[in-house]
């Protein structure tokens, strides 16, 4: 293959990378932030 071709193949993988890491990151969060609230809740009444 040519360098040109090779250098737009590494292009899109790093952006489709870079994609995926902000959504994997952003689903985290959104799920991680409620479930930590509530789970102070939760084990504040698990252990009195």
């Amino acid at each position: 293959m040519n360098d040109s071709l090779d250098r737009w193949i590494q292009r899109v993988t790093l952006a489709a990378l870079l994609a995926l890491t902000a959504t994997l990151l952003t689903v985290g969060v959104a799920l991680y932030a409620p479930d930590s609230a509530a789970g102070t809740a939760r084990s504040s009444t698990d252990h009195p």
